[in-house]
C-alpha cells in the first residue's frame, strides 16, 4: 500500500502512546502498591549498601551495592535498567540516577556519570526503577531521520520502505558453501546475498534462520563488506556473535559486558578496548584527574583564602584537561577496536546510540525481526545499505502495553508489513526444522504453515525413551483433558491474572513422574500462558530447583527435550481469552524436541475453531488422556 512521510509522523505518535503508557503504568504502581509488592514486581530494591566502587570506561562511577546479609536480591533489575539511589529512610527529592551494569545473584552494579553523594556510604539505601527514555528518543530520532530523506539513495531506500517501489534484487546466483545448508536454507541466503535493498527470511521454529544469517554473514565478509548483526533482544544478538565467532569471523560485541554470556565476555567492545594501549593511559589519566578534583574539594572546605582559591581553580582546571585528554584517548581506543572488526552485533536499540555513530555497514541483517517495533527496525535502515530481515510472524510479536498503540499499528512489524506490500517475492520461507519428532510438527505445520514443514532425520524420530531410565506413558504429544473434573479458572491473588490450582496438580504429578524415570531437570520445562499460574507452578515446583517454570512469551525462542503446557482456562462460558491469539498457542506447542505434554479443558477449548481442530488431531493420532483414567500421581 503506497505511503508518504506522514506514516512516520503516525508511528511517532504512537511510540509516545507507548512510551507514555509505561510511564503511566509505572507511576500507577508506585501511588498504589506497598512496598513491599513494590519490590516483589521488581520496581524497587530495599535495605541494600554500598559495596565497592571503581571507574568504568567513559570515566563512570561503578557503584556495586549488595544487601548486608547478603542474601539473594528479590528485585528481577538487568543490565540497561535506570535507577535512583535513596537512604532507605530518609526520601530526598531528586536523587542521584545511573544505568544498571552488572546484575548478579547477591549485587548490582550501577554506572554513575557523577558520583553521589557521601551518604551512600552512610548505611542502607533503595535503589528504585525509572522509566527509561533513551529508546524512545532514538526511536523518534530514527524517524525524523527517515522524514528526512528527501533525495537519492536515501530517499529510493524510503521509497521501499513505504511500500512505494519494490525493492531491488541483482540476479540471483548460485551459493558455494561448505556448510551442509538444505536447499530452502541455501535459497535464502542467494536471495539475500542479492538484495540491493530488503530481504526476508521467514523462519518457522527450529528451521535454523540463525544458521541462515550466520552463513549470509560469512559470505558477504567473503566478498569484503562490514556486516552489522543486530535483533531486539539480548538474547538473539548474543546467538548471533556466537555463530559468527563458530564461523571464524572477528565479530565484536556492542553492549554491557554483563548483558552477555561468560563465555562471550572476552569479545565484548568494552573488555577488548580495557586491553588497548590508549585505554590504559586513559585510566592514568582519570585516576590523576579524580585526585586533582579531591585535593580541589578539600581546599575550598578548608577555608576561603585567596591562594586556598587559587590552588582549588589550579587543580580544577588541569583536572578537566586532564579528563578531556582521558575521554579523546577512550575514543580512539574505541574507534580502533570498532573499525578493526569484520562484524558488529548490537541491540536494535544501541543503533542509534553514541558507540556506533558515524559507523556505516555494507548489510545489516536482523533477528527476531518480528519481535520488534517498527521505529525500532528503521534504525537498522540508517545504518546499513542493505538490511535482511529473518523472523516469524506466526510466533509472538512486539509487545506493546498501549491498548490504543496496538490497536493503531505499533504492534505490527516492519517484517509483517513488508511482507503485506511485496508478498512472497521478497521473502523466503525455511521449511526442515531440526527440532521436533515429526509427530510434534505435524499439528503446528498444518495449522500454522500450510502443512509446508518437514522434520529432519535426525529430529524425525527422536522420542524421550532414550532419555529415561525408567518406562513412562510419554509419548510425542500428549494432551490431559480436565473437562469436568471442576478445575475452575480463578484470578490469582491481588491479580488480574488467572490461575489454576488443579491443573497445578497434574503438572506437578508429571513433572515428578518425568523426574523419578530419569529425565535431568535441565531438560524440562513447564510454561503456560498466564502470569499468575506462572508464579504459582514455580511455588509449587520449589522441590525441583532446576525445572524452569515460565510463561510462554517469555519463553519464545527457547527449547526443552520436554515441555508441559497448562492451559488454565476453564469456564462455562468457553472463553479463552488471549490463547485466542493464536500465534501465543504456536510457541506453546513448538518448545519441545522429544515430548508435549498439554493440561486442559476440552469443553471450554472446543468452542474455538483453532483448539477443536487441535482436539481433533490429538484424538485421531491417540495422543488424547482424560483426567479421569489419569492415574499417573496416584
Amino acid at each position: 500500500m503506497p505511503r508518504d512521510v506522514s506514516h512516520f509522523d503516525a508511528l511517532e505518535r504512537l511510540v509516545d502512546l507507548e512510551h507514555h503508557a509505561q510511564r503511566e503504568r509505572l507511576a500507577q504502581d508506585r501511588r498504589t502498591l506497598p512496598l513491599a509488592e513494590l519490590e516483589a514486581k521488581g520496581l524497587v530494591l530495599l535495605d541494600v549498601t554500598l559495596e565497592d566502587e571503581a571507574v568504568g570506561l567513559g570515566g563512570r562511577h561503578l557503584l556495586t551495592f549488595r544487601r548486608e546479609d547478603k542474601r539473594a536480591l528479590r528485585t528481577p533489575l538487568g543490565p540497561g535498567d535506570l535507577v535512583s539511589v535513596s537512604p532507605r529512610k530518609a526520601p530526598i527529592d531528586e536523587p542521584p540516577s545511573g544505568v544498571v551494569s552488572h546484575a548478579r545473584r547477591t549485587e548490582l552494579t550501577v554506572a554513575f556519570e557523577r558520583r553521589p553523594p557521601d551518604w551512600v556510604n552512610e548505611g542502607r539505601l533503595r535503589l528504585d526503577v525509572l522509566a527509561n527514555d533513551v529508546t524512545t528518543q532514538r526511536q523518534r530520532g530514527t524517524l525524523a531521520s527517515f522524514k528526512g530523506m528527501t533525495s537519492g539513495l536515501a530517499r529510493d531506500r524510503r521509497e521501499v520502505l513505504l511500500g512505494n517501489q519494490p525493492p531491488r534484487f541483482e540476479k540471483l546466483k548460485p551459493v558455494t558453501t561448505d556448510k551442509p545448508l538444505n536447499p530452502e536454507q541455501l535459497d535464502a541466503v542467494a536471495l539475500a546475498l542479492a538484495a540491493r535493498d530488503v530481504a526476508l527470511v521467514h523462519g518457522p521454529p527450529g528451521t535454523g534462520k540463525s544458521t541462515v544469517l550466520a552463513e549470509i554473514a560469512r559470505q558477504a565478509v567473503r566478498r569484503g563488506q562490514k556486516v552489522l548483526c543486530t535483533a531486539a533482544s539480548n538474547a538473539a544478538v548474543d546467538h548471533l556473535v556466537e555463530l559468527c565467532l563458530r564461523e571464524g569471523l572477528h565479530a565484536v560485541r556492542v553492549g554491557h559486558p554483563a548483558r552477555v554470556s561468560p563465555s562471550l565476555q572476552e569479545h565484548t567492545l568494552d573488555l577488548i578496548v580495557e586491553e588497548h594501549e590508549e585505554r590504559r593511559i586513559a585510566r592514568e589519566l582519570f585516576d590523576e584527574a579524580y585526585d586533582l578534583l579531591g585535593y580541589a574539594s578539600k581546599q575550598r572546605s578548608q577555608g576561603r583564602s585567596r591562594s586556598r582559591f587559587a590552588n582549588a581553580r589550579e587543580a580544577q582546571l588541569e583536572a578537566r584537561r586532564l579528563l578531556d585528554e582521558a575521554r579523546a584517548r577512550e575514543r580512539r581506543a574505541v574507534r580502533h577496536v570498532l573499525d578493526g572488526a569484520q562484524v558488529l552485533c548490537a541491540t536494535l536499540s544501541m543503533l542509534d546510540g553514541t558507540l556506533l555513530q558515524g559507523q556505516q555497514f555494507d548489510l545489516a541483517l536482523v533477528d527476531e525481526a518480528t519481535q520488534a517495533v517498527e521505529p525500532l527496525t528503521l534504525a537498522a535502515f540508517t545504518k546499513a545499505s542493505t538490511v535482511i530481515l529473518a523472523g516469524d510472524p506466526m510466533q509472538l510479536g512486539p509487545t506493546v502495553i498501549s491498548e490504543r498503540a496496538q490497536k493503531d499499528g505499533l504492534a505490527r512489524s516492519l517484517f509483517v508489513r513488508l511482507l503485506e506490500d511485496y508478498g512472497d517475492d521478497v521473502k523466503r520461507l525455511l521449511k526442515e526444522q531440526h527440532r521436533m519428532h515429526e509427530a510434534l510438527m505435524r499439528f503446528p505445520s498444518d495449522a500454522m504453515y500450510q502443512g509446508q514443514l518437514r522434520a529432519h532425520p535426525t529430529a524425525a524420530a527422536r522420542t524421550l525413551g532414550p532419555l529415561l531410565s525408567k518406562p513412562l506413558d510419554a509419548p510425542p504429544v500428549l494432551f490431559l483433558d480436565t473437562a469436568g473434573k471442576g478445575f475452575d479458572e480463578k484470578a490469582g491473588e491481588g491479580t488480574e491474572s488467572l490461575v489454576n490450582e488443579g491443573e497445578v496438580e497434574l503438572i506437578d504429578s508429571h513433572v515428578r513422574a518425568l523426574l523419578a524415570a530419569g529425565l535431568p531437570a535441565k531438560d524440562l520445562a513447564v510454561i503456560t500462558p498466564y502470569r499468575a499460574q506462572a508464579q504459582l507452578l514455580r511455588e509449587r515446583l520449589a522441590h525441583a530447583p532446576d525445572v524452569e517454570a515460565d510463561t510462554v512469551d517469555a519463553f519464545q525462542g527457547r527449547e526443552k527435550e520436554a515441555v508441559l503446557v497448562s492451559l488454565v482456562r476453564s469456564n462455562t462460558a468457553q472463553a479463552v481469552g488471549f490463547l485466542s491469539d493464536l500465534r501465543r498457542m504456536n510457541v506453546a506447542l513448538t518448545r519441545a524436541r522429544r515430548h508435549l505434554f498439554v493440561v486442559g479443558d476440552s469443553a471450554t477449548l472446543s468452542g474455538h475453531e483453532f483448539y477443536a481442530r487441535f482436539l481433533e488431531h490429538v484424538h485421531a493420532t491417540g495422543a488424547y488422556r482424560s483426567a479421569w483414567e489419569w492415574t499417573e500421581g496416584e
